[in-house]
């Protein structure tokens, strides 16, 4: 202990004597002229001083006070932090002297950083920020693959035989959202809320404790339907409840149940769930009341699978070896319930596993955007090294002088390595601004619901960190080889040069390749703006299959009141023509699905005649419920047969509609109407297919063709539904009318995202597409930007290297023509050749995106407008880049030059 202190007693010693030198300085320099005083007065008087005296005045003499003051500071304080300072204060002058090349740099850096801090940004809202619990590192989710999707999932009973079977995990927690009409009393009007139905151990589990109230106890996740107890969300408190301690203990209503209160969670904790802040959390107990559809039963149905599972694993269990152990319990699972578990496999993943698994467009568009950040990046560092290598010919002599004097590689390779951290660091600072500028635009990003669920853009500590972070290896990058390039120069070769230009040829050919590079860099930039703009527009203008203009939404939801199935049928027959009955009004629809809006839900079937790989019996598509009007009130064409009848009811033959791709999926080749298929199994029901319909877009426009097949909802009845208007004017007209004729048929029963389709597909499909396309156009702009100053500053530094010989040339005879061709002539050669390596990259950049974002009956020809609108844009700027410097040579005057050289 007592060696510890005095290790940081010195320590503090030292620094302060570092930050602090000037007065301790002035004593030191004070104390040694007096020690040289009396030595000096010692050797006048000759009466042999001291040794001790004598000694220092010797040193003093042999040293001198300057040197003998260093060695002492040395001693006293921190010499490589003392070190450090010099090295910023010389490197900030030397870039002080150069503004142009200081800016030009910054500002290069600005935006390769700040790109690449903007698309981090973007990642982290959709992908990498981590949940709000302690340990958010370590947990992982549980389940199978879901029927339609890659999210795992489970049921109930699965949850409760992994948890009693598997050794593997510390703790495991099961959940659910649900959607409950939420008030406050019985006589107050419910409105919908969102929240997690969750299992007893879930607060503990995840290391959470509400602030206010308590958590669940065992006891209150142990009997169906028994305890009706909530924690609410801290924001829904805060907003419903006005932030009232007293509110642990009253009771609010849940679908008309009475729940009692009985704490409220933190702050900072938002759920499992990333976009979604729940308001809030029941036990699991309690699920199915709240479930509305009475059929369903959650906790007993094996195969009913809308359950998450995570947990943390135990200490020292490898994700192998849990997932060893899983595999085992899916096998017992599969022997004992074959009916439910067939081909069941149970899996675990890491938390960021699950995500890109469960959004996969979402990987695949970060994935291709931080691409694009690194290339802009490289081109920015391509540019600074370039104009770094243009620079080393001017200080060619002072490094190679002071080498001469004395100074180490080692310093020297410190000085100019601290210069480019200045230069970084300057670019990383201006290049979050930048990167918040990016943050802005994603913005823009709005989720069509009242539903407490946005995705949270924003410049955190994560991402400052990784701007530092880039930035620091952009120095790295640009930097370091022109720093060790230049303390490894001959010093006679260079001191004896005519200019500091030492060896000309190799950095030639070094630049070249840069600019070359960064000439091929941009032009997959510039190629793949091209693309995605040509393609995101054709989309745009060719629409997603379906009519929007004129036509108001609204969602309905009477299950929330505890009506029953009958009641909610009733109920939606009753809006649906009395809806009809309103001035402006043209046709009205009911559908549990919007398109680009959600409400499909997966259906289970297994076509007749259709032949499927061995251990698999039956096929999951995504399906709807509609009305007879639905085809024609959105305008989705029916190629062949006929749409509903409202004579397709209960009790009638099964009916259904399919799309095109069911149609060649499962029936290539024949006419699909009166096909027919079973539901759930070979034992199910038949239904006969009666008409096919164009396949559209259902969830987001660049999705690829997907499988769909909708039925009669008097069929198929569902309690959560959506009414669409077609109106004669404007749509948000009807607005007040239609939220009258519900309130008619019931003042209690709320509505749910009322608003024009055409405002819903512009928030969720055109503002999106639009960031997309300027975020990446921007990208592409940059780096053809960065091309063009690279390969000007590459021109204008051969043309100031070749001054002597373009004016020995011009004295000869040669005319400014000539002159301006030959400048001309090498910069367009390394144009020519990046344009030609940027073009081939592209076709392989083509290709990919074909791959990732494309449907493959759209075509899969390249684009070949776009490659000549590239090159075009690519060849004219490069050669203005190259223009200017070979116009400035050709007007070089010949006496001058010769008498400046």
């Amino acid at each position: 202990m007592s060696n510890t202190r005095g290790a940081l007693r010195e320590w503090t010693a030292r620094l302060w004597g570092t930050i602090r030198p000037r007065r301790r300085d002035a004593d030191l320099e004070q104390e040694l002229r007096a020690h040289l005083e009396l030595a000096a007065e010692d050797e006048r008087r000759r009466r042999g001083g001291s040794r001790d005296v004598a000694s220092r005045a010797a040193a003093i003499r042999s040293g001198g006070v300057s040197q003998t003051l260093d060695a002492l500071r040395d001693q006293r304080g921190l010499p490589w932090l003392d070190d450090l300072a010099r090295d910023v204060r010389y490197g900030v002058r030397i870039l002080a002297r150069t503004p142009a090349f200081t800016l030009i740099s910054i500002l290069s850096l600005a935006i390769g950083i700040g790109a690449n801090c903007a698309v981090f940004s973007f990642a982290d809202a959709l992908l990498l920020r981590p949940l709000t619990i302690p340990r958010a590192g370590d947990i992982v989710t549980v389940g199978s693959t879901a029927a339609i999707g890659r999210a795992l999932v489970a049921s109930y009973r699965d949850y409760v035989d992994i948890r009693d079977r598997s050794q593997s995990f510390e703790s495991l927690v099961a959940f659910t959202s649900t959607t409950v009409a939420f008030s406050k009393d019985a006589r107050a009007v419910p409105t919908a809320r969102i929240g997690m139905a969750v299992s007893g151990n879930f607060f503990s589990a995840v290391g959470v404790e509400p602030p206010l109230g308590r958590a669940f106890r065992p006891e209150e996740d142990a009997v169906p339907g028994r305890d009706a107890v909530v924690v609410l969300g801290h924001d829904f408190w805060a907003g419903e409840c006005g932030s009232d301690n007293s509110v642990v203990g009253r009771t609010v209503r849940l679908n008309g149940i009475e729940f009692t209160v009985i704490g409220v969670a933190p702050a900072e904790f938002t759920g499992l769930d990333r976009f979604t802040r729940f308001e809030f959390f029941t036990p699991l107990m309690m699920w199915p009341r709240l479930e509305r559809n009475p059929a369903v039963r959650p906790l007993e149905a094996r195969d009913f699978r809308a359950l998450t599972l995570k947990g943390f694993l135990r200490r020292g269990t490898t994700p192998a070896g849990a997932q060893t152990e899983l595999t085992a319990i899916a096998h017992d699972l599969e022997r004992a319930y074959p009916d439910t578990n067939r081909d069941r496999t149970l899996l675990v993943r890491g938390e960021l596993q699950e995500r890109i698994a469960e959004s996969g467009p979402n990987a695949a568009l970060t994935a291709m955007l931080a691409f694009l950040a690194a290339a802009v990046l490289c081109v920015a560092c391509a540019n600074v090294a370039g104009l770094l290598a243009s620079r080393a010919p001017m200080r060619a002599r002072e490094i190679a002088l002071r080498l001469a004097i004395g100074a180490g590689r080692t310093r020297v390779i410190r000085q100019l390595a601290t210069e480019s951290v200045l230069i970084a660091a300057a670019g990383g600072a201006l290049g979050i601004a930048v990167g918040y500028g990016g943050v802005m635009l994603f913005r823009q990003f709005r989720v069509p619901t009242t539903l407490p669920i946005a995705v949270s853009f924003q410049i955190d500590e994560r991402a400052l960190v990784v701007s530092i972070v880039v930035a620091l290896v952009s120095a790295v990058l640009f930097g370091l080889a022109p720093a060790i390039r230049a303390a490894r120069e001959d010093l006679t070769a260079v001191m004896k040069a005519t200019d500091a230009a030492g060896h000309g040829r190799r950095r030639w050919f070094g630049r070249s390749a840069l600019v070359g590079g960064q000439v091929a860099i941009a032009v997959v930039l510039l190629a793949v703006a091209t693309f995605t703009y040509r393609d995101f527009h054709q989309r745009l203008e060719s629409g997603p299959g379906f009519s929007r203009d004129h036509r108001l939404m609204m969602w309905l939801d009477p299950s929330m009141l505890q009506y029953t199935e009958a009641q909610s049928q009733q109920f939606f027959e009753n809006a649906s023509r009395r809806a009809r009955d309103v001035p402006g009004v043209k046709a009205v629809t009911l559908t549990s699905y919007v398109p680009m809006d959600g409400g499909a839900g997966p259906v289970t079937i297994v076509p007749e005649g259709f032949q499927f790989p061995p251990g698999k019996e039956n096929v999951t598509l995504l399906s709807a419920a509609v009305d007879e009007h639905f085809f024609d009130a959105l305008g989705l064409t029916i190629l062949k047969g006929r749409g509903f009848r409202d004579t397709d009811a209960a009790g009638t033959p099964r009916v259904a509609v399919v799309n095109e791709q069911v149609a060649q999926h499962f029936w290539p080749g024949q006419d699909p109407l009166g096909k027919r298929f079973r539901m759930k199994d070979r034992l199910g029901s038949w239904v006969e297919v009666v008409g096919l319909a164009k396949t559209s877009k259902y969830a987001f426009l660049i999705e690829p063709p997907k499988d769909y097949i909708y039925f009669p909802y008097r069929q198929r009845p569902m309690q959560f539904m959506a009414l669409i208007a077609e109106s004669q004017g404007d749509p948000a007209s009807l607005a007040a009318p239609l939220h009258a004729v519900i309130r008619s048929l019931d003042p209690n029963q709320s509505i749910h995202n009322m608003r024009t389709l055409e405002e819903m597909y512009r928030m969720r499909v055109v503002s999106i597409m639009n960031v997309i396309v300027r975020l990446i156009a921007a990208m592409g702009l940059m780096g053809l930007a960065l091309a063009i100053i690279g390969l000007y500053g590459l021109v204008a530094y051969l043309v100031s290297r070749r001054t002597k010989e373009i004016g020995i040339r011009m004295a000869i005879g040669a005319g400014g023509s000539d002159i301006m061709r030959m400048v001309l002539r090498q910069g367009m050669l390394l144009a020519v050749a990046g344009l030609a390596v940027g073009l081939l990259a592209s076709f392989g950049a083509d290709r990919l995106m074909s791959s990732t974002f494309r449907d493959s009956t759209e075509g899969g020809g390249i684009d070949l407008v776009a490659f000549a609108w590239v090159a075009a844009i690519v060849f004219l700027v490069t050669l203005a880049a190259a223009y200017v410097p070979a116009r400035r040579a050709a007007r070089v005057n010949p006496t001058e030059a010769l008498r400046n050289e």
